[in-house]
């Protein structure tokens, strides 16, 4: 007993220096709502709450809190300001954790329901998120994934600002405070004209390519990786074309005007202008990026988020669903490619 009231005397320190909250989960639903519809008028008429209610939360949450949230604009128009940004998908997160907290005290906690903002890499959204998506609303269907899709550099700072939870990508941007699980081992092709004599061959070589005229991805990040490629064994590729769109890069080279180096490849052989193309595994000693999920190392992981990782993990590592998507060296070992004359 002595024992047990040594422990209550800790606590009640403890409690004793706990700050009250000066602000409620009314007052962050309010102004999520505002964030969300982009006027008090159209918040209020969404809530069922007065408007006047609605601007006094608001005006209270920045004064407890030192910043201005929102700013006003013409036509009772408000957009939010840098910190209200990051004001706003705090409190977005801990309307949710409390949401969850609810449904675990009233015992529903097997029940995930609820949004999670999950990232994308621009190209891979197309073949990989179909896949989850149809996974979670089969198995969780009381989860809204609310998708975001970028760019490399994009999707490491929707991370760190909170506005994502969770992204899938590419590990070739690392970033300091970023969290990277790879799921899939994913090897470079070739792409080329279906009418190229080396798209009847096995495997290619880099060599066989640094002398052609190449169409390259211009996201960031990519330029630099597949030259690096390249770089790797002490040669240049000779880029002509810069794009940002993968089915651009699929119809300048079913057109002729050059070879790409991509990661996936849709099922379709055939580009939108209607040019042939054939997909060639790379039979070069090169590294391999890697696909997998990103988030956040020092976050507290939420049910949400840990069930959607679960369920990511189950479709492309275990099952592997999207290894159809993925070009891969029929051999069992890689063979050593000997550099050919003429080439730089």
């Amino acid at each position: 007993m002595q024992v047990c009231k040594h422990n209550l005397s800790r606590y009640k320190i403890k409690l004793s220096s706990v700050k009250t909250m000066a602000y409620t989960l009314r007052q962050l639903t309010y102004a999520v709502a505002v964030a969300d519809s982009g006027s008090i008028t159209e918040a209020s008429a969404r809530l069922g709450i007065s408007q006047p209610a609605i601007s006094a939360a608001l005006k209270e949450l920045e004064a407890e809190f030192g910043i201005s949230i929102f700013l006003r604009q013409p036509a009772h128009r408000i957009a939010l300001s840098p910190a209200g940004q990051r004001f706003i998908n705090r409190a977005r997160r801990l309307l949710d954790e409390s949401h969850e907290f609810e449904n675990d005290a009233l015992g529903l906690s097997r029940e995930v329901q609820g949004p999670l903002d999950v990232g994308c890499f621009l190209p891979t959204a197309p073949f990989i998120l179909p896949l989850i998506i149809e996974y979670m609303a089969e198995h969780h269907p009381g989860m809204d994934i609310r998708i975001h899709e970028g760019d490399l550099d994009e999707i490491n700072q929707w991370l760190t600002t909170g506005e994502i939870e969770a992204a899938l990508t590419y590990d070739m941007r690392p970033h300091p405070g970023v969290q990277f699980e790879s799921l899939i081992e994913a090897p470079v092709h070739a792409v080329l004209p279906d009418d190229d004599p080396l798209a009847k061959r096995q495997s290619i070589s880099l060599y066989d390519l640094v002398n052609r005229d190449m169409v390259a991805f211009d996201l960031p990040i990519t330029p630099q990786f597949f030259r690096g490629l390249f770089l790797s064994l002490g040669i240049e590729p000779r880029i002509a074309y810069y794009v940002k769109s993968f089915e651009m890069v699929r119809s300048l080279v079913g057109g002729g005007l050059g070879f790409s180096l991509l990661v996936m490849r849709p099922h379709s052989e055939t580009s939108y202008s209607g040019g042939k193309l054939t997909y060639v595994p790379l039979s070069d000693d090169l590294p391999h990026p890697h696909y997998g999920m990103a988030f956040m190392a020092n976050a507290v992981p939420r049910r949400l988020f840990q069930v959607f990782a679960e369920g990511c993990r189950h479709v492309l590592k275990e099952e592997g669903r999207a290894e159809s998507y993925f070009v891969r060296d029929p051999s069992a070992k890689r063979r050593k490619v000997t550099k050919p004359e003429g080439s730089r």
